[in-house]
């Protein structure tokens, strides 16, 4: 029988999440013709079809938009990409997290001064092609430990690395260890975000007391994909989740049973999907379950109403 739901101390929308939804609904509240976002402006199903709903458009090249505004999503795009749409006379509304400039500012100073960047994330990532985008004859996408260290030896050359700031930190851990056998030269930027690391570490702290761990967030989303996988690797049974109507009942039938539900979600999820998670779970517990909630999130403030 289920008897305790915990919410993690850290889980839910980040700063560049929040952000580059306030731009694009401020955008879309005051339109000079149609108003069209790049890609998706956060990884979640619910807040994109939210727009969708609102009568703002989506496109995934610049060449399927003729006129209005353009928002450049919360992972950034390559210059190009950019230029492109100013040059189609398109007005360029840039709802890029600051962190993920970070990232471009690093590259582009440390490439100044005769560097070769090695960035280690997931190279059909919006950030990543929007990272690359910057200096594409002067970076190298790797995405694991095993590609990092069958890359040449550069003897001589001087070399950065650098990394996606929603990437897993232990992954990171490792593949800086091994660069820096290889390249004892190399110079390190964790460009990981603090947001990520506040994620990662609330779900390592509570994984370990939990029989099942629930991670909100849609598949797209790579940060929430990494806290599952982090919560499956500690208490065995972490999933993935994109709403409270994806909870399966007999998860609570399995031998063994679970009595403790550990609940996190990713830094694209909104507040509400949470909620209705804990519902129905309660509901599931019959009523009786108890809700145990982090100080931090009695101050949460639901930025995306589902009811709107």
């Amino acid at each position: 029988m289920l008897k305790k739901i915990i919410i993690a101390r850290h889980h839910g929308f980040c700063m560049g999440v929040k952000r580059a939804i306030n731009i694009a609904e401020e955008t879309a509240a005051n339109p000079n013709g149609p108003v069209t976002i790049l890609n998706e402006i956060v990884h979640n199903e619910a807040v994109v079809n939210r727009f969708r709903e609102e009568g703002v458009a989506q496109a995934f090249s610049v060449d399927d938009v003729d006129e209005g505004t353009l928002i450049i999503s919360a992972h950034g795009a390559a210059p190009f990409v950019i230029s492109q749409a100013r040059e189609k006379g398109l007005k360029v509304v840039d709802a890029t997290c600051p962190l993920v400039e970070r990232i471009y500012n690093i590259i582009l100073k440390v490439i100044d001064n005769g560097y070769h960047v090695i960035h280690f994330g997931d190279a059909s990532h919006d950030e990543t092609r929007g990272v690359v985008g910057h200096a594409p004859e002067n970076i190298t996408v790797v995405g694991t430990v095993e590609e990092l260290i069958n890359l040449p030896s550069w003897t001589g050359r001087k070399l950065g690395l650098t990394v996606q700031t929603t990437a897993h930190r232990d992954a990171f851990a490792a593949a800086e260890k091994a660069a820096k056998e290889k390249w004892p030269h190399i110079k390190v930027f964790n460009t990981i975000c603090d947001a990520t690391n506040r994620l990662q570490t609330a779900v390592m702290d509570l994984a370990p007391t939990v029989d099942m761990f629930l991670v909100v967030g849609s598949e797209t989303s790579a940060n929430s994909k990494r806290l599952a996988q982090i919560a499956d690797a500690i208490c065995g049974r972490g999933i993935l989740i994109s709403r409270a109507a994806d909870i399966q009942p007999d998860w609570f039938d399995e031998a063994g049973g679970v009595e403790n539900v550990g609940l996190s979600a990713g830094a694209s999820t909104p507040e509400f999907l949470v909620d209705e998670v804990i519902e129905k779970l309660v509901e599931f517990s019959g009523g009786t379950a108890e809700v145990i909630v982090p100080e931090r999130r009695k101050q949460v403030r639901k930025t995306v109403n589902h009811d709107k």
